[in-house]
């Protein structure tokens, strides 16, 4: 069986690439498309890099625009040629769905994994996305019942991250072997792993960091770097600052840590299902923010707390994303730790998420399949 699989970003290849492993153990399968690192070593061979597709925002995404239909134009090409059995799309929604749309219309099954974030904003797209797609499976449990008299199949799969997460490890054997002081505070430094994020929050977030030294003045930092092509750059912005910086590793990051300081995203919710106190900030170009802004229905950006319908995470949004309002929020979280409240609240998040998310995606797939 020939599958195509598309992901947009690290957090898309993270959670297609066990999904096609699972799909491997039951039925033989060859795989090509726009993979990352994790997809490839599953065997996906990568007819573009998936870094291409990994940008956010409306400004942002203009000087790329050339290169994304560029892309999408060949991709169509190779659906075209290939005929592959299935499409099997994650996240970047709005170049995976419009190639999903096509694959349809050839009478290609295409399947998307990780619903778009239509619960916040833009849920005029339902019915649009239903239409798209012969089938979604979601992460989290609320999201099928968006979907609901669409027509469109769905499926609850929870999160892989949940699975992979220990709630609440112990700090010590991650900072030992990380080379961090065993009893300092230490802040996550998680501004995201797109070019754009690290151009919008990573010079706020060395600022907070600083502020946060003239009062704490043994913190200690540490930051994962996922796109390995940007790190002679983060290092030349850290300067002398006791930063420590990792290839990838943002769950032993985490893990090690006293609270993170995080862009909205996955990161956010790895954060929470460790059951470490965060503090979470969002920038984007003034122009896209004021396109979204006004299409934002929910009331919170980020997940964890959209789940639990409350704050669990102090969330800061473009011009309240601030040196002062940052360092204020993370500063007792540094020195006492996260309360029983939200141990408890994320504790229950981590429970609702977790289980056997590939083999749950795979056995569903193959049963639409008909394989």
């Amino acid at each position: 069986m020939q599958l195509c699989a598309c992901a947009g970003e690290t957090s898309g290849d993270e959670i297609l690439s066990p999904i096609i492993d699972s799909l491997q153990k039951e039925k033989s399968i060859r795989s090509s498309g726009i993979a990352g690192p994790k997809m490839i070593q599953s065997g996906v061979y990568p007819l573009f890099p998936m870094e291409h597709l990994a940008v956010m925002g409306i400004m942002e995404v203009l000087p790329r625009l050339p290169l994304l239909f560029s892309i999408r134009k060949k991709m169509k090409e190779y659906l075209d040629i290939a005929r592959p059995a299935v499409l099997l799309t994650c996240d970047a929604p709005d170049f995976n769905l419009a190639l999903c749309e096509f694959a349809k219309r050839r009478e290609i099954p295409s399947y998307h994994v990780v619903s778009p974030s239509v619960w916040a904003w833009r849920s005029e797209r339902i019915p649009k996305i239903a239409k798209q797609l012969d089938g979604l499976l979601c992460l989290f449990p609320f999201e099928p019942d968006l979907y609901r008299g669409t027509g469109l199949k769905t499926t609850f799969i929870g999160h892989p991250l949940a699975s992979k997460i220990k709630f609440n490890p112990d700090p010590a054997p991650f900072r030992k072997v990380l080379g961090l002081p065993a009893h300092d505070p230490i802040l996550a430094i998680l501004p995201g792993s797109r070019k754009s994020e690290l151009k919008m929050l990573f010079p706020l977030f060395l600022n907070v960091f600083d502020k946060l030294r003239q009062k704490i003045p043994n913190l200690t930092g540490i930051t994962p770097i996922a796109s390995q092509f940007l790190k002679d750059s983060i290092i030349t912005k850290i300067g002398s600052r006791p930063i420590h910086v990792l290839n990838g590793q943002a769950q032993d990051a985490i893990a090690a840590s006293s609270a993170v300081l995080v862009g909205s995203g996955t990161a956010v919710l790895e954060a929470s299902l460790t059951g470490r106190p965060a503090v979470a900030a969002y920038r984007m170009q003034p122009m896209s923010y004021f396109w979204i802004k006004r299409r934002i229905k929910s009331k919170f950006i980020t997940l964890p707390n959209v789940m639990a319908n409350k704050a669990l995470i102090a969330e800061f949004v473009q011009d309240e994303a601030t040196v002062k309002n940052l360092s204020y929020a993370l500063g007792p979280l540094l020195t006492d730790g996260p309360s029983q409240g939200y141990l408890g609240a994320t504790k229950a998040l981590h429970d609702n998420l977790a289980g056997p998310v590939a083999e749950r995606a795979s056995n569903w797939l193959i049963d639409q399949w008909d394989l």
